[in-house]
């Protein structure tokens, strides 16, 4: 037993030790189909775990629908319903592309994404562009003449500039861009405007010197100086290369990403692969942005953006953003006390990130199945609330299940105990 205990820590150190050398650098920005893996024209990528058609929670079926009609695959609902549940549009997860999504990740072939590069490891890992932060949005399973016309936008207009500027920049280095935001008050998951305020600031000289039309350079930047969450997305992606080279270390019980799909909750573990280990997803508390809209209304908590927080952000550092607590009516002293509670359940501490309300120690990273089922402390995780037809509905945060972590330490046992 000491032996088993002497690999998991050994194991377990060089996951961290992985996360931690990760140097993430934007490097492009580019349509799905010339860059994710395995992407195809008729392709339609979702937040994971992997789920059928028919099991599909409102804002998945809705958002694939609303991908075909985009992609021109089909030209009515009914239409695009029959491709789909006839097997010609292939439906498959962000997570199995080396990609993630927010909401309920829909991601399709000319629809432009993020990329971001791990220098340390080479690796590339890629996230959707920040849509809008409209409540009716293709994310959140709504698809309309409305939507449909502003991802064109994005696509044709919007993404060719942006890829200028990230051009002209050389690359842009996400883990400075964190690494301040969290020290002006960012969890870098349901608040990001200091980091997307720190990008804009820096992007800005670099548009002005690209080659791109006047025109399209003003309706970029009108867009990016309104798109206080747009940084997600880059956090999102960059968070994904970081993690990816931290799989597949044997004797690891390091989880190595969260994400739900408003039916399952998952997680996946280093020294467990590529298997997902999933349990009921579980309902969001928190603020609706209408008083019409309340519990009855919301689909369960849904999307890949938690993958902020099996890096060591978002609701494990709601210490350094105690603005994100008044949406579950809480205090600063919430916020402190849940930070301080997850250190017991991570491996270790990440010193680049630094929390000013906790006398700037460094913020936990590296979430670990056995003190997770051992303490039964369960990663918070702040979301947003999306209804369960379409359109996001209000924001708040939710708790990952713990049956999904008892599930990937049985099967931990099962690997390694007899080893």
């Amino acid at each position: 037993m000491s032996d088993l205990k002497a690999s998991i820590a050994a194991a377990n150190q060089e996951t961290v030790d992985r996360i931690l050398a990760g140097q993430p650098v934007w490097v492009d920005v580019r349509p799905a189909i010339e860059v994710v893996p395995g992407m195809t024209r008729n392709m339609v990528l979702h937040s994971s775990p992997r789920i059928e058609w028919g099991r599909m929670c409102g804002p998945h079926r809705n958002g694939i629908i609303g991908a075909v009609l985009f992609e021109g695959l089909a030209q009515t609902r009914d239409e695009a319903i029959h491709l789909i549940e006839n097997g010609d549009i292939l439906i498959d997860t962000c997570h199995n592309h080396d990609s993630v999504g927010a909401g309920a990740g829909i991601t399709s072939a000319s629809m432009p994404v993020v990329v971001v590069e791990n220098k340390t490891y080479g690796n590339r890992a890629y996230c959707d562009v920040f849509e809008s932060g409209a409540l009716q949005s293709l994310k959140w399973g709504w698809y309309d003449e409305k939507v449909g016309a502003h991802l064109h936008w994005l696509a044709e207009v919007f993404a060719p500039v942006l890829r200028a500027g990230i051009e002209c920049m050389g690359g842009l280095d996400v883990k400075s861009i964190v690494a301040k935001a969290v020290q002006m008050g960012d969890e870098c998951h349901n608040r990001s405007i200091a980091a997307s305020s720190l990008f804009f600031k820096d992007l800005m000289p670099y548009l002005l010197r690209s080659q791109v039309k006047e025109a399209d350079l003003l309706q970029a930047v009108d867009f990016l100086a309104k798109a206080d969450h747009f940084f997600l997305h880059v956090t999102m992606a960059a968070a994904k290369a970081v993690l990816e080279p931290a799989k597949d270390i044997p004797y690891s019980t390091v989880v190595t990403a969260m994400a739900r799909n408003g039916v399952d909750f998952g997680i996946q573990v280093s020294g467990l692969g590529n298997e997902w280990f999933t349990a009921p997803a579980g309902k969001v508390d928190g603020l609706y942005f209408r008083s019409e809209w309340g519990p009855g209304d919301a689909a369960l908590d849904l999307g890949d953006s938690c993958i902020t927080e099996t890096v060591g952000l978002g609701g494990l550092i709601q210490a350094t953003a105690p603005t994100v607590q008044q949406y579950v009516q809480g205090t600063l002293a919430d916020a402190i006390r849940n930070t301080v509670e997850f250190r017991e359940i991570c491996v270790s501490t990440n010193r680049e990130l630094q929390l000013p309300n906790l006398d700037f120690e460094g913020t936990p990273v590296g979430i670990d199945i056995r003190k997770v089922v051992q303490t039964g402390i369960l990663p918070i995780l702040d979301t947003g609330i999306t209804s369960k037809e379409a359109g996001l509905i209000g924001a708040g945060q939710a708790r990952a299940p713990k049956e999904c972590f008892e599930k990937a330490l049985r099967a931990f046992v099962a690997r390694y105990a007899q080893a």
